[in-house]
């Protein structure tokens, strides 16, 4: 057995690298799945060199084909992206792509507040994020994708935000115990149709079994 052209070294989660592992599925890429676990790396004991890494974080992406190491996962999977032609048509799709990946990085930096450990202070976040931040982003994403058709986010064919967008809209769903489609059918509906891409499907049944 030949191995695998990419190596992706993330957490024993879904967390910001399952769009990637969503990606290179799709491209039928195999790829070495290398999971580590968040506790032992919080440890900082010593037995996992985090000088390993870039940045000391991950996900970090190791594509032999091109000698290349990458950090950070909106990157990783822009540049996927590219080196599949799953980027856009044309520098305004391309451009378009980049947005939404900036608005939902956005997003996720505002999930990440609801960890909070005063449970009143938690509490009012989230509300504030199901009441406002999913509102004044979605809203226009939802509009947008319905002009688009509701297949694809960008142009007429398969991008890699797409996979971004379905993932993370599951994961905010999960992290804010809310469904946060219900006021976005097209959304829902789209992102119910990704996941059952067959290669997409493929690897959701036969990926590890994590809470997020």
């Amino acid at each position: 057995m030949s191995t695998p052209k990419y190596k992706l070294t993330y957490f024993n989660c879904m967390w910001l690298a399952e769009p990637i592992r969503y990606l290179l599925s799709y491209v039928k890429e195999d790829f070495e799945d290398v999971r580590i676990d968040y506790g032992e790396w919080e440890k900082n004991d010593g037995k996992i060199n985090k000088d390993e890494f870039l940045y000391q974080k991950l996900p970090v992406l190791e594509d032999s084909e091109n000698g290349l190491t990458l950090g950070q996962s909106f990157t990783i999977a822009r540049y996927l992206g590219r080196k599949y032609n799953l980027a856009g048509k044309t520098d305004v799709e391309a451009a378009k792509c980049d947005e939404y990946s900036d608005v939902l990085k956005d997003v996720l930096k505002e999930i990440e507040m609801i960890y909070e450990k005063d449970e009143k202070t938690k509490a009012e976040l989230n509300t504030n994020f199901l009441e406002k931040t999913i509102p004044r982003y979605f809203s226009v994403i939802e509009s947008d994708l319905k002009k688009n058709g509701g297949k694809y986010l960008v142009g007429n064919g398969i991008t890699w935000i797409d996979f971004l967008l379905c993932h993370l809209a599951q994961l905010f769903s999960l992290l804010s115990e809310s469904d946060v489609l219900t006021d976005y059918p097209t959304i829902k509906k789209y992102q119910q149709e990704i996941f059952a891409i067959p290669e997409i499907k493929a690897w959701i049944d036969k990926r590890p079994v994590t809470p997020y």
